[in-house]
C-alpha cells in the first residue's frame, strides 16, 4: 500500500518564479563518506516564498483531482487527494479485460476483502425480470403506437385519394375528356324546359351527370336553350354544348322508311342509302360493330357469320334525318332493338337451352318459312324437333337458307372461294344444325314463336304457294304425301 501522506517531489526556483531550479552541486567529501552534512539555514523570506507556492499547488492539485467536489483546503486533504487518483489510475491501467460476459465488475487484487465480497455477493433476481417486462410493455405501447399512427396515416391518404378522384372524374366529364367524339342528331321538342333538355342529353348520352349540367348552366348565367334538332358529340364541353343549344336552329329535313318482317342488312344498307340517309357502306360497317349496349354483351357471335349483326336490326317504321351519319342511324336502330328483348324472353331461352344469336337464327328461318304467325309456333316445332334429334335428322334442309347465299352471299361477296365456303356454313341442306347465322330479321311474331313453340311430333312441313296453307307430317311418307296436297310435285 502507497502512504497517503506523501507529497509530490516538486522543487521549485530560487526565485519562486517560472525558471527551473539549479543543477545541485555534488556532496561533500564527508557527506560521501557517511558523516552528516551541516544543516543548511532557510530565510525568513525563502519560507514565505515557499508557502505561497504551496498554496498555488494546493489549488491546482484540488482542481484536477475532484472538480465537481468541494474545494480541499488543506495539504493533508490534497495530498490523500492525489494519491487516491494515482491508486486509481493504476487499477485501470492494470487490470485485465474480462472474458466472461458478466455486467458485474471484475475482481481486482487491489481491491480489499469487503469490495470483493460485495461483488461475489448475488443479485436479487426479480429486479432484472421486472427490468425485462418494463422493457416488454415499452416495446408493445411503441408497437401499438406505431400501428395505430399507420393506420390513421392511410385513412387520410386513402381519403385524398378518393376526394381527388372524384374530383377529376367531374373535371373529365365538364371537359368532354375521353368521351366519344361521335355525333349524335336529336330532336329537343317545343316547350321544353332546362330540366327537360338535360334528360334528353342523358338519354342521347352526350352528357353523364345532370345536375353539373345544370350548374354549368347557372355559371353561364341561365341563357336560353331552344328547341330543335341538333347535333352534338359526347367529347363536346359542358360550355361548348350550352353555347350550341343557346343558338336558334333550322329543322333538319327527315324522310320516313318502313322495312318488313325478314328483310336482310345488304337490302337495308341499299335502302338507306338509295332514300339519302347514309351510305351503305358506311352503313354495314357501322351496324356490324359492336357497340355499348347490353344487347351486344349477350350475342355469341359465330366467326363463320357472314355479317356479325345480322338478324338485330328489328323491321319497323322509322324517321330518319337526311344526310346523316351512320353512326347517328345505328344508335337508333340498336335502341329500338334492344327495347324489344325483355328480361322475361332472356330467361326463356335459358330453359331451353339456346343462346340469343341460336334464337335470332333460328327465328329468321321460321319468318322466312311461315306463311302466317299463326303457322310460326308450329313451324318452329318442327325444327326444334330436328335439332333435338340430331342423329336421325342432321339437317334442318330449309330452302330459306338457299335464298339468303344467292340473294345476299352472292351479291355482296366477289370471290369464288369465300362463296363456297359460305354456301357450306349456310345451306342446311349441307351444314348440320343450324346455319352460321341469322339469314334476315325476323319480328317479334317470329321470335316468340320460336320462344313459345307448339308442342308437337312434326319433323316434315310444307305450303301451297297460292293459298299459304301448311301441311306437317311426322314420317316422310307423309310429308310425299303432302307435298302432291300443296302443289308442290305429282
Amino acid at each position: 500500500m502507497e502512504n497517503k501522506n506523501l507529497k509530490p517531489d516538486i522543487s521549485f526556483g530560487a526565485n519562486g518564479g517560472d525558471k527551473a531550479a539549479p543543477a545541485k552541486k555534488r556532496p561533500a567529501a564527508a557527506a560521501r563518506k557517511g558523516r552528516p552534512a551541516p544543516e543548511r539555514k532557510v530565510s525568513a523570506e525563502a519560507r514565505a516564498r515557499i508557502s505561497e507556492h504551496q498554496a498555488m499547488l494546493d489549488k491546482a492539485l484540488t482542481e484536477m483531482d475532484a472538480p465537481e467536489l468541494k474545494p480541499v483546503h488543506s495539504r493533508e486533504e490534497v495530498s490523500a487527494s492525489a494519491a487516491r487518483a494515482a491508486r486509481q489510475a493504476a487499477a485501470k491501467q492494470s487490470q485485465p479485460a474480462p472474458i466472461a460476459v458478466d455486467d458485474r465488475p471484475v475482481i481486482s487484487s487491489r481491491m480489499d476483502s469487503a469490495d470483493r465480497e460485495e461483488i461475489r455477493r448475488p443479485r436479487p433476481s426479480s429486479g432484472g425480470k421486472k427490468k425485462g417486462k418494463n422493457k416488454k410493455k415499452k416495446k408493445l405501447r411503441f408497437n401499438v403506437s406505431i400501428v395505430t399512427g399507420l393506420s390513421i396515416a392511410i385513412v387520410i391518404i386513402c381519403a385524398s385519394i378518393v376526394l381527388s378522384t372524384g374530383a377529376i372524374t367531374v373535371g373529365m366529364e365538364y371537359l368532354g375528356i375521353n368521351k366519344s367524339e361521335q355525333e349524335i342528331t336529336f330532336n329537343i321538342p317545343d316547350g321544353s324546359s332546362n330540366d327537360d333538355i338535360a334528360d334528353i342529353l342523358v338519354k342521347n348520352n352526350i352528357i353523364k351527370n345532370k345536375k353539373l349540367f345544370k350548374v354549368a348552366l347557372r355559371l353561364n348565367n341561365d341563357p336560353v336553350l331552344y328547341p330543335g334538332d341538333i347535333s352534338l358529340a359526347p367529347n363536346n364541353s359542358y360550355v361548348d354544348i350550352i353555347d350550341k343549344l343557346s343558338v336558334m336552329r333550322e329543322s333538319r329535313e327527315t324522310i320516313t322508311l318502313t322495312f318488313k318482317e325478314g328483310t336482310n342488312l345488304y337490302s337495308v344498307a341499299n335502302k338507306l342509302e338509295k332514300k339519302g340517309v347514309c351510305s351503305a357502306e358506311d352503313f354495314l360497317f357501322q351496324f356490324n360493330t359492336k357497340q355499348d349496349y347490353d344487347l351486344d354483351t349477350r350475342i355469341v357471335h359465330n366467326d363463320d357469320a357472314y355479317y356479325d349483326m345480322e338478324g338485330y336490326f328489328f323491321p319497323d317504321t322509322y324517321e330518319f334525318y337526311l344526310n346523316d351519319s351512320a353512326y347517328n342511324v345505328t344508335k337508333t336502330l340498336r335502341e329500338h332493338m334492344q327495347s324489344k328483348i325483355t328480361d322475361e324472353m332472356y330467361e326463356k331461352m335459358d330453359k331451353m337451352g339456346m343462346d340469343l344469336n341460336e334464337v335470332m337464327t333460328l327465328a329468321s328461318i321460321v319468318q322466312a318459312e311461315a306463311g302466317t304467325a299463326e303457322d310460326m309456333p308450329i313451324v318452329a316445332s318442327v325444327f326444334i324437333n330436328r335439332l333435338n334429334n340430331p342423329d336421325e335428322f342432321p339437317n334442318l334442309q330449309s330452302d330459306a337458307t338457299k335464298n339468303y347465299i344467292k340473294k345476299v352471299i352472292r351479291k355482296a361477296e366477289t370471290s369464288t372461294a369465300m362463296v363456297d365456303h359460305y354456301t357450306n356454313v349456310y345451306d342446311t341442306y349441307v351444314c348440320f344444325g343450324l346455319p352460321a347465322g341469322p339469314i334476315g330479321n325476323p319480328g317479334m311474331d317470329a321470335i316468340n314463336a320460336v320462344l313459345n313453340h307448339a308442342d308437337t311430333t312434326y319433323y316434315y312441313f310444307g305450303n301451297n304457294l297460292d293459298t299459304g296453307e301448311a301441311f306437317y307430317a311426322e314420317t316422310y311418307e307423309q310429308h310425299k304425301d303432302n307435298l302432291k296436297l300443296a302443289g308442290l310435285s305429282e
